[in-house]
């Protein structure tokens, strides 16, 4: 991806053996904020320094993984957390493992940070869906839009006022959707209307491909359909062109089908 310079995450780290500053990551638009998450690629064998620096630097309290590490025998993501109640260094940085709760869906984990120079540690939460294919979509809405209240909800609790890092393997497909969801939902609840071509094509403005495919951008709809409550789905209003719900009726089809 190229990214442009005004919403890219530079890195300021005064270690002498980083000589760029920079990381595939971009700041992106919230419903709050214009820098309520940071969209990154998954970390690889030789940025997983610079992603730990990233998340130091941002002061990041919530981490959001919406890949495997390794996914129809090819690895989209180095693993890089240390195991149960290990610790690792990552460069400057010392994360430890503080506890894993395993659900069917995802994992919830929680990582101590402290900086080899200071004396401050920090507390970092790791929300990790578990049941979303590459380039496709998950089984079903009901599980990822839980998933995102368990995100929303850390994100009120304690992230407010610092990005949230989201992050698939390439950094825009699933990232995006995710993100959209998150904000899509957000303005339902305040506005009782949701825009959400608009919204995708905001979040492109500052990374390209966001929400990648096509089958996802229905599964968007999708998910936003399925949050509504029976008598708001009789809203002519509620989408900016209700007669233009899904962009292809063939991949609602499809979708459906597949369901």
């Amino acid at each position: 991806l190229i990214l442009d310079d005004w919403c890219r995450v530079k890195l300021t780290t005064s270690d002498p053996n980083v000589t760029s500053d920079y990381i595939n990551a971009s700041y992106m638009p919230g419903y709050s904020s214009h820098r309520e998450y940071i969209a990154s690629q998954g970390p690889l064998p030789s940025t997983v320094n610079d992603f730990w620096t990233m998340i130091w630097e941002q002061r990041v309290k919530g981490i959001v993984m919406v890949t495997n590490c390794t996914e129809g025998g090819r690895t989209k993501c180095e693993q890089y957390w240390p195991g149960d109640s290990e610790s690792c260094h990552y460069g400057e940085l010392l994360v430890t493992m503080r506890s894993e709760q395993q659900e069917p869906n995802w994992t919830l984990r929680e990582f101590r940070v402290k900086h080899s120079n200071k004396s401050e540690e920090r507390t970092v939460k790791h929300f990790h869906f578990t049941a979303w294919p590459d380039h496709g979509v998950p089984q079903g809405t009901e599980v990822l839009i839980q998933f995102r209240g368990l995100v929303r909800q850390h994100i009120q609790r304690e992230g407010a006022g610092t990005p949230t890092v989201v992050h698939c393997s390439a950094g825009v497909g699933r990232t995006g959707t995710i993100i959209a969801l998150d904000v899509l939902l957000q303005q339902l609840e305040k506005e009782r209307a949701v825009g959400i071509n608009a919204f995708v094509h905001k979040m492109r403005l500052s990374r390209p491909h966001m929400v990648q495919t096509e089958s996802q951008y229905v599964f968007l709809h999708q998910c936003i359909m399925d949050c509504l409550q029976p008598n708001d789905k009789t809203e002519e209003n509620i989408y900016e062109n209700a007669d233009m719900i899904y962009a292809n009726a063939t991949a609602l089809r499809e979708f459906h089908k597949n369901a």
